[in-house]
């Protein structure tokens, strides 16, 4: 009896491991069953939350994907993204991250209650929405080689504005400071609406800004673009030259958006995640969407989107570092 008991145990475990080794594999297979929650750590209305919800709905007629979109704001994207770091790993809690955001936020606030590489698994790059160095109509600079020449005689003078105190527009105006050797001052706003609202009024000199936030005001006129910081011109505006074309090499401050999910979500289910997010990102309709907002579609695989983590992680802790700058 006790060589009877002994096998059926052992062929019980036996089983019972192959089940257990096969459960990732078959959710993964079933994924996904039941509704996703894109977790958006900022209020409705602003990039993070036309992205998702523009991405969602392309999955939902793709794919059959039932998702909802859930507004976390709160302490500039940690709350939203320190819940998906807690969520369970099982593909359902997935967070729409302000990936430049987070990047900086990990440079400036080493205490944060999450980590961005050890708690999240990159799943894909979404959109990159290049900064654009904006100067007042008034500013007698045509192209950005007049206006390096009056920031060097302005020295010290010269003032940018910015939507906060560590935001991608201020460490822009940072890089560009450190690239050519000019001294600019930096004026802080508390967002990129009362920034805009001063550098149409003339109160500030310049700015780096997104293309959607100030599109009307190029079109009337009221601010002139001189340069965007990105690999390759916009799209929709040829004529406007790289800064590495006019002798910054390798200058380039952009705002990224993508997804993640939690560090131990099985790989099988993010693998699935990713392919049909990247799917949604190269369809016509959602590229058109994008663009009509001032951002460009950026699928990646899960290790390109590592690797921007990993290099852009570095580079602006060392911006942040240099520069001595302090989280307000």
């Amino acid at each position: 009896m006790r060589k009877i008991f002994g096998f059926a145990l052992v062929a019980a475990l036996f089983q019972l491991g192959s089940v257990s080794a096969q459960t990732p594999a078959a959710g993964a297979q079933t994924y996904p069953a039941k509704q996703l929650r894109f977790i958006v750590p900022f209020g409705a209305g602003g990039g993070v939350d036309i992205f998702s919800r523009t991405l969602a709905q392309r999955m939902r007629d793709q794919s059959g994907y039932t998702i909802v979109v859930e507004n976390v704001p709160g302490a500039d994207g940690n709350i939203g993204a320190d819940l998906v770091a807690k969520a369970p790993p099982d593909g359902y809690t997935v967070l729409m991250s302000a990936v430049t955001l987070q990047i900086i936020n990990s440079a400036l606030q080493p205490k944060l209650p999450y980590d961005l590489v050890r708690d999240f698994a990159p799943i894909s790059l979404g959109t990159t929405a290049p900064l654009f160095l904006a100067v007042h109509h008034a500013l007698p600079a045509k192209d950005f080689k007049e206006f390096s020449a009056l920031a060097k005689a302005r020295a010290g003078k010269l003032n940018y504005g910015s939507s906060g105190t560590g935001s991608s527009l201020h460490l822009a105006g940072v890089m560009l400071d450190n690239a050519t050797g000019n001294q600019t001052l930096h004026v802080p706003y508390k967002g990129g609406g009362p920034l805009m609202l001063d550098l149409i009024g003339g109160h500030v000199d310049f700015a780096w800004q997104l293309l959607g936030v100030m599109q009307s005001s190029v079109d009337s006129g009221k601010v002139r673009l001189l340069g965007v910081a990105a690999s390759k011109r916009y799209p929709s505006l040829p004529n406007i030259p790289t800064m590495a074309e006019q002798g910054l090499p390798g200058f380039e401050a952009e705002t990224v958006y993508g997804i993640m999910v939690p560090k131990a979500t099985p790989r099988a289910i993010q693998e699935k995640l990713n392919a049909d997010v990247v799917k949604a990102l190269e369809s016509t309709d959602v590229k058109k969407k994008f663009l009509e907002q001032g951002m460009v579609s950026f699928p990646s695989t899960q290790d390109e989107f590592a690797n921007y983590l990993q290099t852009n992680i570095a580079k602006y802790t060392k911006i942040v570092k240099e520069s001595g700058i302090k989280k307000d």
